[in-house]
């Protein structure tokens, strides 16, 4: 019994490890990622960039980024996902040192296709490393600590990359770029590849999950077609193109309709950051809790999640009605955590449909929502170029698409999302 005992806790050690390292790796990511949007009015105004350009710079980075997800996924299930993130970071850490060579329209698109190409893996191949190690029940939170540290990094330290981008704004992907290299270094040496078999079966705790039948190709296809999964899919999809949004537009539309300073612009997006991330962990926490006491994924994961990004996508439709700063930034915080705690348990309902193959499910979600992002800022840029003089208009109206999006989806996956029928689990 002690020996028990002391395992569960030594295990519970590694998990908080293993967990912290995949969290500080999104940071790294998304701060890369949101320097582009902090410092789009200092890029534009350097590289002589108009909207429309701009929109494609936005775009770039997800033209190879569905594909790259899935290849990567895909050879993490066969090589392993702790030696595939760390080809991943270590390659994104390299090319974001190239941002010093950055002179021009053509170079930026080209810096943010091979960016792209190395980040699009890092998700859906982490998610599988989450779902190798933590039990059912608690990867709904292990997930979400995961993803906040998308929003630390995408939101929370917005007024710190502001300040490094007063050294230049290259300076800046070129710090992150050594940051990622000492990532890679403490992640090689400091874990391991997947648990022991001791760890495992205190991971599990059901002898279910440690008997998992191989499917067939074309079962795997029915899975992947299936309404669970279709609508798991859309509901990503747009939740993401409101992520994209907000790191490409939102600082220019804190500052452009809003009004605000840029110092204020950076202060509000830090709140966000921050009033998001403890949203999208408390309603994880809800969703692991239910399923912890219920074993009901469709109550659990799909109730929870759907309605929160029902209520998220009225919060957003609201700041066009109230254009008023403080709700502006309490709004966009509420919206953020409500729509974004499905990145946290989406992956759990595909991973589910075939546990076996966990890096492919999680890389389709991913992928499927990336499309998200090659979309958007082009979307975006061309409802704004439609406005004309009526700039304020312009981004309202993005605002009012991306909205309503995420609220169709959030719809149809409370009524077709089942993800407890035996014959696609």
């Amino acid at each position: 019994m002690d020996n028990t005992l002391k395992s569960t806790r030594k295990y519970n050690w590694v998990l908080w490890g293993i967990i912290t390292f995949l969290f500080f790796g999104n940071l790294i990511n998304f701060s890369g990622k949101n320097i582009i949007g902090l410092s789009a009015e200092l890029i534009m105004n350097d590289l002589g960039l108009n909207a429309s350009q701009w929109g494609l710079v936005g775009s770039a980075y997800y033209w190879l980024f569905p594909i790259a997800g899935i290849i990567g996924a895909a050879l993490s299930d066969r090589f392993g996902t702790k030696k595939v993130l760390s080809i991943l970071i270590l390659s994104w850490g390299i090319i974001q040192f190239g941002a010093l060579a950055i002179n021009g329209f053509s170079a930026l698109i080209l810096y943010r296709v091979l960016l792209g190409i190395f980040q699009g893996p890092f998700g859906p191949v982490a998610m599988s490393h989450i779902n190798k190690w933590f039990p059912a029940e608690k990867r709904g939170v292990a997930s979400s600590l995961f993803t906040l540290g998308a929003t630390a990094g995408g939101l929370v330290l917005a007024p710190i990359i502001i300040g490094l981008t007063t050294f230049g704004w290259k300076v800046a992907f070129a710090v992150f770029g050594g940051i990622s290299v000492i990532w890679v270094l403490l992640f090689i040496f400091t874990t391991k590849e997947s648990p022991s078999s001791t760890e495992q079966n205190v991971a599990t705790k059901k002898a279910a999950e440690n008997s998992i039948q191989k499917k067939s190709g074309k079962e795997v296809v029915m899975a992947i077609f299936s309404p669970t999964s279709l609508f798991t899919l859309f509901l990503a999809f747009s939740s993401f193109i409101f992520v994209v949004w907000t790191a490409i537009w939102m600082p220019n539309y804190l500052t452009k309709v809003i009004g605000l300073t840029s110092s204020q612009m950076g202060i509000s997006v830090s709140l966000i950051g921050i009033s998001s991330a403890a949203i999208i962990f408390l309603v994880s926490m809800i969703s692991d809790k239910v399923l912890a006491k219920t074993q009901n994924w469709r109550l659990s994961r799909v109730l929870v999640t759907g309605v929160a990004a029902a209520i998220g996508s009225l919060l957003l439709i609201s700041v066009v009605f109230i254009q008023n700063p403080i709700w502006t930034v309490i709004a966009f915080g509420l919206a953020y955590g409500l729509t974004g705690a499905n990145f946290a348990i989406g992956p759990q309902i595909m991973m589910r449909l075939v546990p076996e193959r966990s890096g492919l499910m999680a890389s389709i979600l991913m992928s499927f929502q990336n499309v998200g992002g090659m979309i958007a800022p082009v979307a975006t840029g061309f409802i704004i170029g439609l406005s004309k003089e009526n700039i304020i208009q312009g981004y309202n109206n993005s605002v009012l698409l991306v909205s309503g999006a995420i609220l169709l989806c959030s719809i149809l996956f409370l009524l077709f999302v089942k993800p407890d029928v035996k014959k696609i689990a």
